[in-house]
């Protein structure tokens, strides 16, 4: 297994679509269009391919907090629900190519840990909605998608929350066959997308 955020595992993800960019594809506008981050990040997996290379992008203070609180999350999850997890490495999709996922953790035989270690401020708010954020489904759905798992155990965590009860949130995600499918379709599509842009470039020249 090559480790997570490592070189290699980043070099792995070249030029591929991976499950935490899941959102950006099927980001929309009100009149049902594509959004501009699926046309930008489009352009990111064609230049991608075009260097051979991972292009660079900005990690920010609360990105890097996320990164480095995700050990202690996972460990708090295995202390409340006495289950313990597995690290793991990139999934590619079993049958659509340059499409893949890294999970979080795998849990048991058919599940998956996902963390998020949020601001406070949005701690508090996925807290009293008491739902998995929509906003994380795609990632999810694409992740369950590679690994044709079952389901994905959302955990938020705050290790700032005084009480240490009250540090996390778990809330278990299991969408339908047809919705895991609609995302393949869609992973699908914006593929032979990112094939004809990567055509036109390359052809062009």
């Amino acid at each position: 297994m090559i480790p997570q955020q490592s070189s290699a595992w980043v070099r792995q993800r070249i030029g591929w679509l991976t499950a935490s960019r899941m959102k950006d594809v099927l980001a929309k506008l009100k009149n049902g269009q594509p959004a501009e981050a699926r046309r930008k990040y489009a352009m990111e997996l064609v230049a991608e391919r075009l260097v051979d290379g991972a292009l660079d992008h900005f990690v920010s203070p609360a990105m890097q907090w996320g990164i480095d609180c995700e050990p202690e999350a996972a460990a708090a999850y295995e202390e409340v629900t006495g289950t313990l997890l597995t690290t793991c490495g990139f999934h590619p999709h079993p049958r659509i190519e340059y499409f893949g996922a890294t999970p979080d953790r795998l849990l048991a035989h058919d599940g998956l840990v996902e963390v998020k270690c949020p601001t406070t401020t949005t701690y508090v708010a996925w807290r009293a909605a008491d739902v998995v954020p929509a906003e994380h489904h795609p990632q999810m759905l694409a992740q369950l998608a590679c690994t044709r798992r079952r389901y994905v155990d959302f955990v938020a965590f705050d290790p700032r929350v005084r009480q240490r009860e009250h540090r996390i949130f778990i809330r278990r995600f299991e969408p339908t066959a047809e919705q895991i499918a609609a995302v393949e379709q869609a992973a699908e599509e914006f593929l032979a997308e990112v094939e004809a842009l990567f055509q036109q470039v390359t052809q062009g020249a």
